[in-house]
């Protein structure tokens, strides 16, 4: 039987559609979602690389499509590999900036070469194919005319503009394909709907001309009749403020000298908000010296009343929040940072810290920026590379004396003079304390390092360390590596806690503990800690969530469900700070404000039901029916939060409100 020739388009659109089909069905078990589109981009860019390649010589052309058909099976895998640690698929040019961060990872990349072998074999059979269709003479590489060549070019043009008038006759509501398409909504549901390839060329794109402007769906008030008044629900006089959160603010004269239609949305979302209230906790921790802490890899599943009695301590006797979250964000730890420091949602497809400090970004509303109105004494602190992420641009931003390795810690080293890993968070705490516990009111922020992975032995100091106080527990060598390593935090908090009280000053410091992600890359590490298999869409995330002081006489129960951008809002009400809550995306957790917690993949929790993304289930936490319209309203409102928290940070919008703020008491603005 004669076979029949084939040309590089042909090659190219079979190998493309191949690679796109075999990640597709590794990664989301099927070929639902956008499978016409991602087939239509495929054959079109097969097409178009074809056509540019068969220009050349014979020879030239085999060796450039031997590199090409390596660069994308590599490129596939690479996406593979990359969400089986982060659990986020990868958009290469918006990460380029903290490339270089990937040999960090190097042990953890090998791992999960291993776990992943199946499906990378299988995106490599490309190339096996383009070597024996050479041999065999299957594969044509005759140089084209130019003719043959433009006819190509302008089939790969024909079927582009087919797609794009396909996709301008669609809906433009949220999260339908149109707008994940031209509005860049989640790097996650672009993938699924349109393969790896057009995600990467559209996020191309965005680095050249910006990223394209969002439409605010839902400009009206999120709580139109809270109460405003002392009176309790008897209409009793409770003598508690209830009044909103809010500051004197000319949204008008923003809206006036608006440079651009970001701004001008932005602005009219927030005169649309009546931001959370005032309660019977504001201003409890008034004037009080504040630490806060960003935990490396922490998980609640850690605590333990023997194994770590501090934790346990500091959890179960200061504000115990019952359903708190740490969403798996998009930039690892610095993005966990981002949320728990500025009470906005991340932006997917850039490390938003980063960007904030080297853009220089207003911070006006930071933990920092705020205390730094009232003189506070600010530090951070971190036992590792104080520049690593952007920090010696990011965390100065934010107001503070940054200091790290480099231009400060001190590490310890091994025998051979070479530096620990991770470094221990009790040293963290030995060099620091004395650099600002006499200079009150003091506020200190620490990033942790202890509890980075990988959680094994022989390449953790922190797990080799503690490994003989966990070698007896009934769990996984890996798991037990975790445990050995947050032993580190908890001794930490003991020296940190122990050095508060001997100088007296434990019953006025608040000490907020929160994770900057869970330990994302070891999933059966949860599990084994929780003592059953996990929900990986939501219930993995589940985390807790610490602020304490000693002055607190009894523990407060909070059953709210809650998470990592609700801690700025939260602790800004307990020190009694004037900000504005309208202008947060994270609310007071102790308000009366209606709970949500939003996740990357756009499931949410509110008050009604857990929403699982992935897969459409509705888990209701009430009695109250779940219509599909209340879904809908509900999704609208996080794809706002999202908008929102992205359209800030590109804008830079708190610039805005200089000349625009007015506070009630008599202190300026800087």
């Amino acid at each position: 039987m004669r076979i029949r020739k084939i040309t590089l388009p042909v090659y190219f659109s079979i190998a493309i559609l191949y690679l796109e089909m075999v990640f597709h069905i590794y990664e989301f078990r099927s070929l639902s979602g956008g499978f016409f589109f991602m087939t239509l981009f495929s054959v079109m860019g097969g097409v178009l690389i074809g056509a540019l390649i068969g220009k050349m010589r014979e020879r030239a052309a085999y060796i450039v499509t031997i590199v090409v058909t390596a660069v994308l099976c590599l490129f596939f895998c690479a996406e593979i590999v990359y969400k089986s640690v982060f659990q986020k698929f990868l958009a290469l040019f918006s990460m380029l900036g903290v490339a270089g961060q990937a040999f960090d990872f190097m042990d953890v990349i090998g791992k999960n070469i291993l776990l992943t072998i199946g499906g990378l074999i299988l995106l490599w059979l490309p190339m096996i194919f383009l070597i024996i269709g050479k041999r065999k003479n299957v594969i044509v590489f005759r140089p084209y005319s130019w003719e043959e060549s433009l006819k190509r070019i302008a089939l790969a043009a024909e079927m582009y503009l087919a797609a794009i008038l396909i996709l301008g006759c669609m809906s433009q509501e949220p999260y339908n394909l149109n707008d994940i398409y031209y509005h860049n909504v989640s790097t996650d549901l672009t993938v699924e709907q349109f393969g790896v390839l057009t995600t990467n060329r559209l996020d191309a794109w965005y680095q050249v001309v910006g990223k394209p402007m969002r439409t605010l769906q839902t400009a009206v008030a999120d709580d139109a009749d809270k109460k405003s008044d002392k009176k309790d629900a008897d209409g009793k006089d409770s003598g508690i403020d209830t009044s909103p959160n809010i500051m004197d603010i000319d949204f008008d004269g923003i809206l006036a000298a608006s440079p651009n239609d970001s701004v001008t949305q932005l602005t009219q979302y927030f005169q649309t908000q009546s931001g959370t209230n005032k309660n019977e906790y504001t201003g409890m921790f008034e004037g009080y010296n504040v630490i806060f802490i960003t935990a490396e890899g922490f998980s609640g599943y850690v605590i333990d009343e023997e194994r770590t009695p501090m934790l346990y301590k500091l959890k179960n006797e200061g504000f115990v929040f019952n359903h708190y979250y740490t969403p798996g964000w998009y930039g690892s730890t610095s993005d966990g940072e981002y949320a728990n420091l500025t009470g906005l949602l991340p932006t997917d497809g850039i490390v938003s810290m980063r960007e904030a400090g080297e853009n220089g970004n207003n911070m006006f509303f930071t933990l920092g920026r705020q205390l730094e109105r009232k003189g506070y004494t600010l530090n951070g602190f971190h036992n590792n590379d104080y520049t690593y992420y952007g920090r010696d641009k990011s965390h100065p931003n934010m107001g503070y004396n940054w200091y790290g390795t480099g231009n400060w810690f001190q590490p310890e080293k091994t025998e051979s003079g070479k530096d620990y890993w991770p470094q221990s968070d009790v040293q963290l705490m030995l060099q620091s304390m004395d650099m600002y516990m006499d200079q009150e009111p003091f506020h200190t922020y620490y990033m942790t390092v202890s509890g980075h992975m990988m959680y094994d032995v022989n390449s953790n100091q922190m797990a080799y360390k503690n490994y003989d106080q966990v070698a007896d527990l009934p769990y996984s060598e890996t798991t037990k590596g975790y445990l050995a390593c947050q032993l580190e935090l908890e001794k930490a908090l003991e020296t940190l806690v122990g050095e508060l009280e001997d100088r007296g000053l434990a019953d006025h410091t608040v000490i907020v503990l929160g994770a900057d992600h869970i330990p994302y890359d070891d999933k059966p590490v949860c599990d084994e800690l929780a003592g059953h298999e996990l929900d990986p869409g939501v219930e993995w995330y589940q985390n807790d969530l610490i602020i304490w002081s000693g002055s607190m006489k009894e523990p407060v129960q909070v059953d709210k469900y809650c998470y990592d951008v609700d801690i700025l809002p939260t602790i800004s009400n307990l020190l009694g700070l004037e900000y504005d809550s309208r202008l947060m995306v994270g609310q007071d957790i102790l308000s009366d404000s209606e709970q949500l917690v939003c996740f990357p993949n756009r499931s949410f929790i509110s008050g009604k039901c857990i929403y699982n993304a992935v897969n459409g289930s509705v888990t209701p936490l009430t009695e109250e029916e779940v219509t599909q319209e209340y879904l809908d309203q509900m999704s609208a409102v996080v794809y706002d939060k999202f908008s929102v928290s992205e359209m800030v940070l590109h804008e830079n919008y708190y610039q805005y409100l200089d000349g625009h703020i007015s506070f009630k008491s008599d202190e300026k603005s800087n």
